[in-house]
């Protein structure tokens, strides 16, 4: 059976590549097919310990949670400011 630490990891428009060395991985872009992007035009990947991946993970995490929460208080706002506008409507924050 192959060591699953030895495996890439597909993340969307990037993957994640373990290097030679056992304590990293390189991401790097892919294409539309899914291919890695080659050519002049291709960047040479990131490479960070897992325990990078981890943190950087966490923080978009974190950062998708804000955007959410924030995205959330502005509707509650807009559905309270248009049931204020309509007399027969009922404000539900209220």
């Amino acid at each position: 059976m192959p060591d699953p630490r030895a495996l890439r990891i597909d993340v969307g428009p990037f993957h994640l590549a373990p290097t030679p060395d056992a304590a990293t991985w390189t991401a790097a872009a892919r294409t539309a097919g899914g291919a890695q992007t080659a050519g002049a035009d291709a960047s040479p990947g990131i490479t960070a310990t897992w325990g990078d991946w981890v943190a950087f993970a966490h923080k978009v995490l974190r950062a998708d949670e804000l955007w959410r929460a924030g995205e959330a208080r502005g509707d509650a706002w807009d559905e309270g400011f248009a049931a204020a506008r309509d007399a027969a409507a009922v404000n539900p924050y209220r």
